[in-house]
Order: C-alpha cells, then sequence, then structure tokens
C-alpha cells in the first residue's frame, strides 16, 4: 500500500507541474499582452479638495508652475522640435480642471469641450485636457510648448475646438494649418494627441511613440 500511496502522490505532484507549464500558458500570454506596457502604478495625488485649493491659493504667475504645483508628472514627450509634459488626475473631472486652471490663470484662448477634451492656450503654451481613453477615470493634462505644438502636431487634432485662423495667429503664422495639414497628409507621422501607451500617432502607417519616461520621442529628426 505503502508502494501506491507513493505513487499516487508521484503523479498528483506530475500533474500539477505539467498543469503549470502547458495548462496556463494561454492566460499568462494574454494577461502578459495587455499588461506588459501598463503602468504598474499611476503617481500618487492629493484628495480632490486639496487640489482644489492648491489652485486657488497658488501664487504662481505662470501655467506651468501652477499645473506643476498642482498635478503629479506622468510622463515626457520630447522631440528635436519641442518639449510636451503629461500630467494626470483621477481626483478632478476634465471640466473642473479646465476651469479651476482657467479661473487661476487666465488663458488667451479656450475652446470648446467636445469629444471629452479641452484645450486653453498661453502665451507660450498649449494645455491639452483629456479623458483617457485607456485609463478609465484619468484625466491626461498636456502642457505643450507652442513650438512642439508646432512643429509635431496634426492640426486635425483640433478640428472642432479651433479655428484654422486662430490657431495660426497663436502660432505665430498666416499659412501654419494649411501646411501642417498638407505635410501630415503626406507623411502620416504627425502627433496626435498624447496616448498612455505610445498611441500617438495621429494616422499613416508610422508611429510616433516615446517618452523620456519610457523611451524615445516623436518626429526625432523630422
Amino acid at each position: 500500500m505503502k508502494d501506491y500511496a507513493g505513487i499516487i502522490v508521484v503523479g498528483i505532484i506530475a500533474f500539477f507541474l505539467l498543469f503549470n507549464v502547458f495548462g496556463g500558458d494561454d492566460e499568462r500570454g494574454m494577461s502578459g499582452s495587455f499588461t506588459e506596457d501598463t503602468y504598474g502604478e499611476l503617481p500618487s495625488e492629493p484628495s480632490r479638495s486639496e487640489i482644489l485649493n492648491t489652485i486657488e491659493s497658488s501664487d504662481a504667475q505662470d501655467i506651468e508652475s501652477l499645473i506643476q504645483e498642482s498635478f503629479p508628472l506622468l510622463d515626457t514627450v520630447r522631440s528635436d522640435q519641442g518639449i510636451s509634459k503629461i500630467y494626470i488626475t483621477r481626483e478632478l473631472s476634465l471640466t473642473e480642471v479646465t476651469d479651476s486652471l482657467s479661473e487661476s490663470i487666465k488663458p488667451e484662448e479656450i475652446s470648446e469641450r467636445q469629444e471629452n477634451k479641452q484645450v486653453l492656450i498661453y502665451p507660450d503654451d498649449f494645455v491639452i485636457v483629456q479623458e483617457s481613453t485607456e485609463e478609465p477615470g484619468v484625466i491626461t493634462i498636456e502642457l505643450a510648448t507652442d513650438e512642439f505644438v508646432r512643429n509635431n502636431y496634426s492640426p486635425g487634432f483640433f478640428n472642432g475646438l479651433f479655428a484654422g485662423y486662430l490657431l495660426n495667429q497663436m502660432l505665430g503664422s498666416n499659412d501654419w494649418y494649411d501646411r501642417r495639414r498638407s505635410r501630415c497628409q503626406q507623411s502620416g507621422n504627425c502627433y496626435g494627441g498624447y496616448g498612455m501607451y505610445g498611441n500617438y500617432n495621429s494616422g499613416g502607417t508610422s508611429s510616433m511613440r516615446g517618452s523620456t519616461n519610457r523611451g524615445g520621442g516623436p518626429g526625432t529628426g523630422k
């Protein structure tokens, strides 16, 4: 009986070892394919009331300083023609972010809210606020320099938000919108807004992945 009991125990152990090696492959592969590019943990942040109080009581003289004081930095996107910093919040809604920032430091222009995004334009920066499509409940706050927008963004991103002539005026050009649109259509490699997992391309066959935190950058060498 002892011999049979030993054989049974060995058989059970062998079964579980084989299951772990072969039986779980599909689940692990699927999980890995979805999680390998995800953020292990998003930055921590204060409570909703603390964030709003920080914005309201801030002595910041420019929008960059105000955003830095109020929200955690998630990512930095660089090219050889400008920089864009990505901040996030899970505590505030898109409306609360744009309203609180614009009330504290008045922008030169503010767009309508469309397709879960809104843009504030300041003298040297665009503040592009969006609801993340990858992470429910996350609002991304992109602080992009004029240079970054001028040389990397697809003008189509702003359709419905700003008229072309206004973008031209804000970017110090008479024909930026038309020239940039033509170039983006030809190359298919223009920045189409921040995506948390590298989905920066606005269309076409090439991609614009990366950041200084996560590798690479859009439009290098353009």
